[in-house]
């Protein structure tokens, strides 16, 4: 391996956030992660050497998915399956932001599952899954049905856009302050409301992003609040981001994850996208009525609370 890309490994790897032992979940065995990293045994077993975390069950070594994708995203090695995923997944920041102001139609589902190891067992159980609310951003439902139990929904969903920008400058300057020094992450959602873990530390994913920044526009007078919801047609996961009240008296939303996504991931995005993240509608963006730190997904059963497994499709209708 050349020494520039083995550099760009280690460098990512000594500023690696590293799953906490009470949220990781090591079940990536060595030819998974090796084929994810996409530099062979030997590119594996020196980050092994350097510190990757692991660990070593009766001689079966296994990793944290999560150490693995923000590895290889932040690695500028340009081959891992990681960085591939997601520079093909923002490819539509590449278009002309108009894109992102015009309706789109989506096939949205959600199956949720309980998340221990031997199920739910007997007794009562209750599955909650917050309900898309496209007519927030001007979008309209078109199917939606919930099974008898909870625990799946399908929809037709509209999701719209429009064209609003940021007109105080101490919002732009807060904004800015915010990106500076800050980068995203994956992480598990539980993790992510234990802001004091990340921010101070410059990982800045979706959840305490949109809080933070909602708690510094109401420290400098605007009336803000966080949204919850999906990001529609990228990587089926759920998002955060935040709205805020301009000095116009007009609601704005600022998504903090789109502008580092941007910034670090996408390939030569349009000039214009920035400023589209500066207080238009997206239409990628699917609201509920949750905050940022309200899941959406829920779960109870013998165990207790719960965020449950979830299997996310969110594909676009072209056929519409």
């Amino acid at each position: 391996m050349e020494t520039q890309t083995l550099d760009g490994w280690l460098d990512s790897l000594n500023r690696l956030f590293r799953i906490p032992p009470e949220f990781r979940d090591e079940t990536v065995e060595w030819n998974r992660a090796r084929d994810l990293l996409g530099g062979g045994d030997s590119l594996l077993q020196t980050l092994v050497d350097h510190g990757l975390p692991y660990s070593d069950s009766s001689g079966q070594i296994r990793f944290d998915r999560y150490d693995l994708l923000n590895l290889s995203l932040y690695s500028g090695s340009g081959t891992s399956g990681p960085e591939l995923a997601m520079k093909y997944a923002l490819r539509w920041m590449h278009d002309a932001p108009e894109t992102l102001y015009t309706p789109r139609t989506w096939n949205f589902s959600i199956e949720v599952s309980c998340p221990h190891p031997e199920g739910c067992g007997d007794g009562e159980r209750s599955w909650d899954i917050a309900r898309p609310e496209p007519d927030l951003y001007g979008g309209r439902t078109e199917t939606l049905s919930v099974t008898k139990d909870g625990a799946a929904v399908e929809a037709v969903l509209v999701s719209n856009g429009a064209q609003r920008s940021l007109r105080s400058p101490r919002l732009r300057e807060i904004v800015q302050e915010y990106s500076e020094g800050h980068r995203w992450i994956r992480i598990p959602e539980q993790l992510q409301w234990q802001s004091e873990l990340l921010l101070p530390h410059g990982f800045a994913p979706c959840i305490p992003a949109s809080l933070d920044l909602a708690e510094k526009c109401r420290a400098a007078g605007f009336e803000a609040r966080t949204r919850r919801g999906w990001i529609l047609g990228m990587l089926d996961i759920a998002h955060s981001w935040l709205e805020v009240i301009d000095e116009d008296g007009e609601v704005k939303t600022v998504d903090p994850a789109f502008l580092l996504l941007a910034r670090d991931h996408a390939e030569k995005p349009h000039p214009g996208f920035r400023e589209a993240c500066l207080g238009s509608l997206l239409n990628r963006l699917m609201p509920t009525g949750h905050e940022a730190d309200d899941p959406v997904l829920q779960h109870e059963c013998r165990h207790g609370w719960s965020i449950p497994d979830g299997k996310t499709a969110i594909r676009l209708n072209r056929a519409a």
